[in-house]
């Protein structure tokens, strides 16, 4: 096969290291601008960088040594992905350098720096790595169909301040607002981050999920607009703070309908406007799967995503129209910026029909693009039965508690010590500044 034959097989690759900071703003940005990668997922934490490299099966992993409990672990883990004929970079911080003959010994490590590095070099490196890999597949068996690539956005711009973050899905029945429930009480209540859940549908599934009454809610708001009104439509599930939209359809359609003025004082928009007033670090819209003005307003105010999706041919066709209307379907200035866009995949198992990396993979080929995934999350029939019984699901410790915990760690990386307390305190969030592309 021509070399540029193989170009147009995009490289999946996993980035992994010792804290967000490195991982995103070190490691990403320079293969955020080459077309020939696609990033399939991030880990700053080494139990997410098992469960990612496990679930997704990168062609390529990227991975600073520290991010392990030591290098003996990291040496057995990286002779695993072998079995799907990945490959590995591995660079090493100064003061573990003598093992740079150990990784190198490995045969899926195809490269070992010693920090400082460019890691411009290493991205090189690391692509020819992976070439070399798949050249040598190639001669083995018919080359399979690889991935379309990431393509960059345009100007950068930081970002500081409330995490805004739409979680929506044009599929109904992924969970979606499950997720977005128990990810905003994962912050609030367990996790000392002040945070407002804004429930949006018809009826608002918060009510019923966390105990709440139906009234008061977002018509106080909306039949006096401010901050006055905002405020007296709060209800409170221990320290999280909801919004809910209004269980009646006359109501929930005299609020689109005065939205559709635009986006000021008195619409959809303006309200969540008004909810940023410098209280939250962050601010959950369970948005709704219909696309009206619950849904588009939402996406204007967001600064993330989060799209929910099973792996099924179905979510797939759904997912495709939703990252064409976050990517295409707003005007330029409001559209969202690509590296804060995140799949949740969610009611995952065995008999799927897509696994994780089949499912980018098949994404990636109609839009050339696909988003890292945030968290991959195991089908429990015990969820909706602990919702039923008026439990949080993430409050039981089990798979879907890690899938939750997973996207905390995505988008929050400062509050990862406070995943890990035992002795019952809590840590302080300090927000970082995000850099979008």
């Amino acid at each position: 096969m021509s070399d540029n034959a193989y170009q147009t097989n995009k490289i999946t690759v996993m980035l992994a290291g010792a804290g967000h900071d490195v991982v995103y703003y070190q490691m990403q940005q320079p293969i955020l601008t080459d077309q020939r990668f696609m990033i399939s997922g991030h880990a700053a934490q080494w139990s997410m960088f098992e469960t990612n490299l496990n679930n997704l099966r990168p062609d390529l992993v990227i991975v600073q040594a520290d991010i392990a409990p030591d290098p003996d672990t990291l040496i057995r883990t990286l002779q695993k992905i072998s079995a799907w004929r990945g490959v590995a970079i591995v660079v090493l911080p100064l003061p573990q350098k003598d093992f740079q003959g150990a990784f190198a010994k490995i045969d899926t490590v195809r490269g070992v720096f010693v920090a400082p590095v460019n890691w411009n070099e290493v991205i090189q490196a690391a692509y020819g790595a992976a070439m070399t890999a798949r050249a040598s597949l190639s001669q083995a068996a018919p080359m399979q169909q690889g991935v379309s690539g990431y393509s960059p956005s345009g100007a950068s711009a930081y970002i500081t301040g409330t995490k805004r973050i739409a979680v929506l899905s044009h599929a109904g029945g992924s969970g979606c607002s499950t997720i977005a429930e128990n990810l905003a009480y994962e912050l609030s209540v367990r996790l000392s981050v002040k945070t407002l859940l804004v429930s949006m549908g018809l009826p608002p599934s918060a009510a019923p999920h966390l105990g709440l009454r139906y009234v008061p809610n977002l018509t106080e708001y909306f039949d006096r607009p401010g901050k006055a009104a905002f405020q007296a439509a709060i209800q409170r599930k221990e320290n999280l703070e909801v919004l809910l939209a209004p269980e009646s359809s006359l109501e929930y359609m005299h609020i689109l309908e005065s939205s559709n003025k635009g986006t000021g004082e008195g619409t959809i928009n303006g309200m969540l406007i008004d909810s940023e007033d410098g209280r939250y670090a962050a601010i959950v819209m369970d948005v709704p799967t219909t696309e009206d003005l619950w849904m588009m307003h939402s996406i204007i105010f967001a600064n993330y995503a989060l799209i929910v999706t099973r792996p099924t041919l179905a979510d797939l066709t759904a997912i495709r129209h939703t990252l064409t209307l976050l990517l295409t379907g707003l005007k330029s200035e409001k559209r969202l910026a690509r590296d804060s866009i995140y799949l949740v995949l969610n009611q995952t198992s065995e008999r799927s029909s897509f696994t994780p990396r089949i499912f980018q993979e098949e994404l990636s080929k109609s839009l050339g693009w696909a988003p890292p995934i945030a968290a991959i999350v195991p089908f429990d029939p015990g969820v909706s039965q602990a919702q039923d019984d008026g439990i949080l699901p993430v409050t039981r410790g089990d798979e879907f508690s890690k899938g939750i915990r997973a996207i905390v760690n995505t988008l929050f990386p400062m509050v990862d010590n406070n995943l890990d307390r035992t002795d019952g305190k809590k840590g302080i969030l300090r927000l970082p500044k995000i850099r979008f592309t």
